[in-house]
């Protein structure tokens, strides 16, 4: 090995790799310094499961939408619900949103006790009889509120 260190054309390569490296080093050094951030418009609190059946996707709607809705849109910065079912692949959806980050706080602090005897409900009605929840900042593009993003989608790749 130390032969194969001293030879001249040994330190060529490796001289040449350090210079690529430093190469590498001066053009990212700029990436490090930038400062991103996504303003917060929006929160949603996303609560997903799969389901054996539409008729399951209908009842959780019956839990959560018809009996849940009422409460929500007494909430101070509720911006609405919206339920996304894939009857391919019997994934339910349903998205809480809320404007601006203080009033989901609120929503998560005080009320949300108030909806999780619903969505305690509605997970016994999915497949591992539990919804996985999450949070996202929430944007909306488009000439109808974000909606047009969507109106192009379809399982059926011929229909374009």
């Amino acid at each position: 090995k130390a032969q194969i260190l001293s030879h001249p054309q040994t330190y060529i390569r490796v001289g040449n790799m350090l210079r690529g490296f430093r190469g590498i080093a001066q053009r990212t050094r700029g990436f490090t310094a930038r400062n991103l951030s996504i303003e917060i418009k929006q929160v949603a609190r996303v609560a997903s499961c799969k389901v054996k059946n539409e008729v399951d996707a209908e009842s959780i709607d019956d839990i959560i939408i018809a009996k849940g809705l009422p409460k929500l849109k007494e909430l101070k910065g509720f911006s609405g619900i919206e339920r996304y079912f894939c009857k391919e692949h019997m994934d339910y959806k349903i998205v809480v949103t809320f404007d601006g980050l203080d009033n989901f706080k609120h929503y998560i602090e005080s009320h949300e006790k108030d909806m999780e005897d619903k969505f305690v409900q509605a997970s016994k009605l999915s497949t591992s009889s539990t919804m996985e929840f999450q949070n996202f900042v929430s944007n909306k593009y488009g000439s109808r509120g974000g909606g047009a993003a969507f109106d192009c989608l379809s399982d059926d790749f011929t229909a374009y």
